[in-house]
């Protein structure tokens, strides 16, 4: 919950200094809170595989018109939920068995590039974007690990009126994993340290409210 009140004060202050940008350029503003579920992907280590379990996402996207159907975007999603340690033959006794309690979270700054249609209402997009993920790891005797991340996604909205639209969206995203990183897992009261030079590929599907600011 503390991560998820950090995030809520800088979407906040996200909101308040680029809508204020907005107004003044004449430039929109949406704002999308939403739900869905992520992929938690895994990574395949010299000693065995960190799998990281499939759950429920939530965040907030804030994209801001550069032109025409073009638009700059931050966005977080998050996740709570486990990852399963499981050694190769040979690694147990070493690298033991073990599930620990964790979060994921996504922070990508991208763009956001839509379809014309005739019809105004329907927006089809295609987005590209490049981050950070930060794996935190709720366990004792466990080390957070934070990534360079890429995603891409394709994704479809749907306006009522000016104001008001939905959004949904398919992405991929990848966290790379470089040589001499990797996750320490905790086991009582030692740890695990493993490495490796695999991306963990992951990916969500969300869908949330739109709330449009500035000129029409």
């Amino acid at each position: 919950m503390n991560n998820f009140k950090l995030f809520s004060v800088f979407l906040a202050i996200m909101v308040f200094v680029l809508a204020g940008k907005s107004y003044s350029q004449d430039h929109k503003v949406e704002i999308t809170p939403f739900g869905g579920y992520m992929l938690g992907g895994s990574v395949k280590f010299y000693q065995g595989k960190f799998k990281i379990q499939n759950a429920a996402c939530y965040g907030g996207m804030i994209a801001v018109q550069l032109h025409g159907g073009n638009y700059a975007e931050f966005s977080y999603t998050g996740m709570g939920t486990t990852g399963d340690w499981t050694p190769y033959y040979g690694y147990g006794s070493d690298y033991p068995e073990t599930t620990v309690s964790m979060a994921v979270n996504h922070f990508q700054i991208g763009s956001v590039n839509e379809l014309p249609l005739d019809n105004e209402a329907v927006r089809p997009y295609g987005t590209l974007s490049l981050g950070t993920t930060w794996f935190n790891m709720k366990e004792e005797n466990s080390t957070d690990e934070w990534l360079f991340s890429f995603g891409a996604g394709v994704g479809l909205k749907y306006f009522f009126n000016d104001k008001i639209g939905i959004r949904i969206q398919a992405r991929m995203i990848l966290p790379l994993v470089f040589a001499g990183g990797g996750f320490y897992i905790g086991t009582g009261g030692s740890g695990s340290y493993v490495s490796t030079t695999a991306p963990v590929v992951q990916g969500d599907f969300t869908g949330g409210l739109i709330i449009a600011l500035g000129q029409y």
